[in-house]
């Protein structure tokens, strides 16, 4: 089941002062705009839009927020119960937790999600629960709950492992509350000693494993597309690079210093680990590039609004009947909806999945195109030169062993398959 986009209505300022966010047609006004109270509310609701799966329940209320607002203002709700020897409820250990997230994960949607989506929980189930009571017998309640669940966009049930990971997030939420002296360590303890799901013994469904996607399938869809879109499924064919790490290639990011061009990127999985990704663009991989580079050194190579003018522009060539003086230009002069300056990893799939229905063909999703470079390039070279390729080792590399895996890595890049 792919992840759900975790869309964010924007804060804006209205001519009464005020900050508002518009959900569903309905607006939101947050309190003076840009003060810490109306920030605090835009988080607060967000938060709740995107635990319920991009909606609101029918009779939701903003003043139904003010307790959490209050809490996540500075965490100090929290501190001033600490400080005055009023409880700490799990509402406070959430709302402090999701201060620090929002910071640390905001580069990171589908993250912030999940975390989201559990601190909500946790406040309408145990919101008033004194912090240091909430034991395992309520992280199994909790987790029962999702067990029964349905994900609100696409009516399916909740994976075993997608349970479990909501669980883990639950205990690592206590576990920050420890580093900030909210509750003690045996409090955190306690949830750890729950054993997660196992297969066979739950009534939460399996997930599938990801097979390879068929060159062929790939090669019909590609011709769907446009020119861009192509462009970035060449070069993920001969890569095996995640679909956001494609999404995000930057000139900037590309060094072509020497004779073999090295795609060095800033962000990535284990990047907070420090470890470091090169993953070199060789044969078609560099041809596919080189027509996207002519642009800002920071700017991303790959954009959806030239992606889409190319479909329009297509269009309006192939048509077959005169265009009638209406219909010479029907765009809206101000959209709300525009197309963004980068590709996600949600927009990418979303544009290869109506591409492979209009090619007859099965559906599919980028990850596929990861397997399947994964497959071929083990065939040819060993799993070793799949480690290398992919950055899949489990060790901090040393300058000799990054040396050794980027000339590991070259060799794989010159079987790897191409579109």
């Amino acid at each position: 089941m792919a992840r759900p986009k975790a869309k964010a209505p924007a804060r804006r300022y209205h001519l009464s002062g005020q900050s508002v966010v518009t959900i569903a047609g309905n607006d939101f006004y947050l309190g003076p705009h840009d003060s810490p109270e109306a920030i605090a509310r835009y988080a607060v609701l967000i938060g709740t839009y995107q635990a319920g799966g991009l909606s609101l329940p029918d009779d939701f209320e903003l003043a139904s927020l003010e307790d959490r607002v209050a809490a996540l203002l500075g965490h100090a709700t929290a501190t001033t119960s600490l400080q005055t020897g009023q409880p700490i409820l799990v509402r406070h250990v959430t709302a402090n937790y999701l201060e620090m997230a929002n910071v640390r994960y905001r580069d990171s949607h589908s993250e912030l999600h999940r975390l989201t989506q559990v601190c909500a929980a946790l406040d309408a189930n145990d919101g008033d629960t004194d912090a240091k009571d909430y034991g395992p017998l309520a992280l199994q309640r909790q987790r029962k709950r999702w067990v029964e669940s349905k994900d609100a966009r696409s009516g399916r049930r909740y994976s075993r492992v997608y349970c479990n990971t909501l669980t883990k997030l639950i205990v690592r939420i206590w576990k920050y509350a420890v580093s900030q002296e909210l509750v003690d360590e045996s409090c955190w303890l306690r949830l750890r000693s729950v054993d997660p799901l196992r297969m066979g013994q739950t009534e939460a469904p399996e997930v599938a494993d990801v097979e390879p996607v068929d060159i062929d399938v790939v090669r019909r869809t590609a011709a769907e597309l446009s020119p861009i879109l192509k462009a970035m499924i060449r070069i993920q064919v001969g890569t095996g690079m995640r679909p956001s790490e494609v999404c995000r290639m930057r000139p900037c990011d590309i060094d072509r210093t020497g004779e073999v061009w090295v795609y060095r990127l800033a962000k990535h999985k284990t990047a907070n680990q420090g470890k470091t990704k090169a993953v070199p663009l060789v044969g078609d991989v560099r041809d596919a590039v080189t027509d996207y580079l002519q642009r800002a050194p920071e700017a991303p190579c790959f954009s959806p609004r030239e992606s889409i003018a190319w479909v329009q522009s297509n269009k309006r060539a192939n048509r077959k009947s005169k265009v009638q003086p209406s219909q010479i230009n029907r765009a809206k002069p101000n959209p709300k909806k525009q197309p963004g300056e980068c590709f996600t990893s949600h927009s990418y799939r979303q544009s290869i999945q109506r591409a492979a229905k209009r090619a007859g063909v099965e559906r599919w999703h980028p990850y596929q195109i990861r397997h399947l470079a994964a497959t071929v390039i083990c065939d040819a070279l060993g799993i070793e030169a799949v480690q290398a390729m992919h950055g899949h080792s489990k060790r901090a590399m040393s300058e000799h062993y990054a040396k050794r895996s980027l000339q590991r890595s070259i060799e794989a890049a010159k079987v790897a398959p191409k579109l």
